[in-house]
C-alpha cells in the first residue's frame, strides 16, 4: 500500500468519482453522486467521500453521511456509511479498512455516537460491525381491491408551505421506535425538491385541515413514509389510500414502513408477501461516549421502574475480549462510564450481543433462549439490564 493515498475528495474529483460509481455500482447514480458532492445536499459535500487513490486512480471509496437519529426520543448524532466500493484488482489489500479507520477518526473528533451501514453479513461482520439495526426497506406487498370512499378526506400533492406540518406529523416515529431517522423541514425539502425520489402527499379532512401525510415512489408503488394525527385512524384512511393507488392503475401497494407501523393492522387479512430487505449493521467504537450520549434515555427508563433512584456500580466485561467498562449510578443518574482492565465483571457478555441489547434487538431473556454466553452476578443486575435496554423495534428511514 506504499503508493496508496487515503484522503478526502474535493470538487475537482467529481468526474472521476462519478465514473468510479457508475462502473462499480449503477450507471443511474450520476445525478445522486453529483448532488452529494457539489453542495446541493443539506449535510454533505465532496469532502464526505473518503477515497483511496493509487497514482491518481480511485481504487476504493466510501461516503460517510453525518445524520441525526432519534434514540428513545433523544436526538443524537451518528454516521451512516454509503457506497462502499473497491476496484476488483485492489480488493483484499486493506483499502476499505483503511478508509473506515479514517472515518472512525473523524467520528471520534466530531463526537458521533455510532456508525451504521446496510449490506451483507459476509462483508460487514468481517469488518467488525454487528447486525444490530432493523433491515432497510422492511415491509409487505399488499394486494388491494376497490373500496368505497366518501367525502370525508382528500389526498393532494403537498406544496412547500405544508412541509412544517409534514415534519410535525413525522415526529410520531420518535415515540414508536427505539431508533429512527430524525427528519425535519430541511430533509423534507431536499427529498421533495432537490433529489426527488418520490412525492409527498397530504391527507386533509373535509374541513381542509391536514391530518396526515405519506411519501410514495409512484413508479415503484413504494409507500415510504406515512403518519396520521390523533383526529383520524388508519382504518378511516385505508379506503382513500387504496383508491389513490387504484386510480393510478396499481393492484398492490408495497408498504416499506418497517415492522411496527400501525397501518399493518388495518391491512391484516389482505393477501400479502414480505418484501426483500437489506441487513442493518452498527458499530459503537466508544461505548462510554455512547452511554453518556444517551444517558437521559437510560435515566428516564430507570425513573419509571421499581429501581428508580438506584445507586451502585458494576463492571460490564465483554466476553473473550480485553474490554470492560465500569458503570456508576448515583440516585438514578448515570455518573460515569469508565474503561477498566478486567477480564471478568459483575456482568459478562459478548460484545456483539451487548451491541444488540443497546439497539433493542434482543433482551436478556432472548439470550437465555439462544444459549448465549453471558453472566449476571445477581438478579438485580439482570433486572437493571431488562429496564435499561428493553427490546424494541426500530425503523431507519434512508434519506439519500
Amino acid at each position: 500500500m506504499e503508493s496508496i493515498v487515503i484522503r478526502e475528495a474535493n470538487v475537482n474529483d467529481i468526474p472521476s468519482v462519478v465514473d468510479f460509481y457508475m462502473r462499480l455500482d449503477n450507471p443511474g447514480q450520476k445525478d445522486w453522486i453529483e448532488i452529494m458532492m457539489d453542495g446541493r445536499h443539506p449535510y454533505i459535500n465532496a469532502s464526505n467521500f473518503i477515497i483511496a487513490e493509487d497514482a491518481g486512480k480511485i481504487a476504493a471509496s466510501v461516503v460517510y453521511m453525518p445524520w441525526d437519529y432519534s434514540y428513545g426520543g433523544l436526538k443524537i448524532k451518528a454516521v451512516r456509511l454509503e457506497e462502499v466500493f473497491c476496484e476488483p484488482e485492489y480488493q483484499n489489500r486493506g483499502l476499505v479498512r483503511g478508509i473506515l479507520q479514517r472515518i472512525a477518526d473523524i467520528s471520534a473528533e466530531k463526537g458521533y455516537l455510532f456508525e451504521c451501514v446496510y449490506g451483507t453479513n459476509a462483508v460487514y461482520n468481517h469488518l467488525g460491525y454487528t447486525y444490530g439495526l432493523p433491515n432497510e426497506m422492511e415491509g409487505y406487498n399488499f394486494i388491494i381491491n376497490d373500496e368505497t370512499t366518501g367525502n370525508d378526506f382528500t389526498i393532494t400533492e403537498a406544496d412547500d408551505s405544508e412541509i412544517p406540518a409534514i415534519a410535525k406529523l413525522y415526529e410520531t416515529n420518535y415515540t414508536r421506535n427505539l431508533l429512527t431517522t430524525y427528519i425535519n423541514c430541511k430533509e423534507i425539502y431536499y427529498t421533495k425538491n432537490v433529489y426527488v425520489e418520490g412525492k409527498y402527499y397530504v391527507i386533509k379532512s373535509s374541513a381542509g385541515e391536514i391530518c396526515g401525510f405519506f411519501h410514495t415512489q409512484i413508479d415503484e408503488k413504494y409507500l415510504f413514509m406515512m403518519e396520521l394525527d390523533n383526529t383520524v385512524s388508519y382504518h378511516q384512511i385505508r379506503p382513500y389510500l387504496v383508491s389513490f393507488y387504484r386510480q393510478r392503475g396499481f393492484g398492490n401497494i408495497q408498504v416499506n414502513l418497517g415492522v411496527t407501523h400501525p397501518i399493518y393492522m388495518v391491512f391484516r387479512g389482505y393477501h400479502h408477501k414480505k418484501l426483500l430487505s437489506e441487513l442493518g449493521f452498527v458499530k459503537v467504537r466508544d461505548i462510554p461516549r455512547f452511554f453518556m450520549g444517551v444517558s437521559g434515555v437510560l435515566e428516564n427508563r430507570l425513573a419509571k421502574s421499581p429501581y428508580s433512584h438506584y445507586s451502585g456500580a458494576f463492571t460490564i466485561a465483554m466476553h473473550n475480549r480485553d474490554e470492560a467498562y465500569r458503570m456508576e449510578w448515583n440516585d438514578g443518574k448515570l455518573a460515569t462510564v469508565t474503561p477498566v482492565k478486567k477480564e471478568h465483571g459483575e456482568i459478562d457478555i459478548k460484545r456483539n450481543r451487548f451491541i444488540r441489547l443497546l439497539f433493542g434487538r434482543i433482551s436478556p431473556e432472548d439470550m437465555t433462549k439462544e444459549f448465549s454466553m453471558y453472566y449476571f452476578q445477581n438478579n438485580d443486575l439482570r433486572n437493571l439490564f431488562e429496564i435499561l435496554f428493553p427490546k424494541m423495534q426500530s425503523h431507519v428511514v434512508s434519506i439519500n
